[in-house]
């Protein structure tokens, strides 16, 4: 039984290894993914898509890089709710990024007279820009023939 296990202990820690990075990657994966308050993986997710605009030389090696960075970053959010926790901070473990995201507000200005007025005038946008398309169609087909 021993000897099994040692045989075969190499491919065994490396699927522990996996396993963990999987589980990590899920964590980070069902995590709300906008916040208002910029709370959980946000900030991490933020500061990889600088990095990634900025990387201009060396693509790939760059990239690989800004991609360890985040796998650090986002562990550190899991390790410091983990101590939050301990600390009586927080209840839960992971209540630092698994959270109710905080909507952010409307980032349309309704501050023009007109525009508001034709937002209340026009209560079913969707509906007729759907309608709009279709006629659009309609149109293109009449022209074809």
């Amino acid at each position: 039984m021993f000897q099994k296990i040692k045989k075969h202990l190499f491919w065994i820690v490396c699927g522990v290894i996996f396993a963990l990075y999987f589980a990590f990657l899920a964590i980070i994966f069902f995590a709300p993914a906008q916040d208002a308050e910029e709370r959980g993986f946000v900030l991490c997710t933020k500061q990889m898509m600088q990095d990634f605009a900025s990387c201009q030389t060396n693509k790939i090696s760059c990239a690989f890089k800004i991609v360890l960075k985040n796998n650090a970053c986002d562990f550190k959010v899991i390790k410091d709710g983990f101590v939050l926790w301990l600390e009586d901070k927080q209840p839960t473990p992971w209540a630092n990024y698994y959270f109710e995201p905080a909507e952010q507000e409307d980032t349309l200005p309704l501050e023009d007279e007109a525009l508001k007025a034709y937002y209340e005038n026009h209560q079913k946008i969707v509906q007729e820009m759907e309608e709009l398309n279709k006629k659009a169609i309609e149109l293109e087909k009449g022209i074809e023939k």
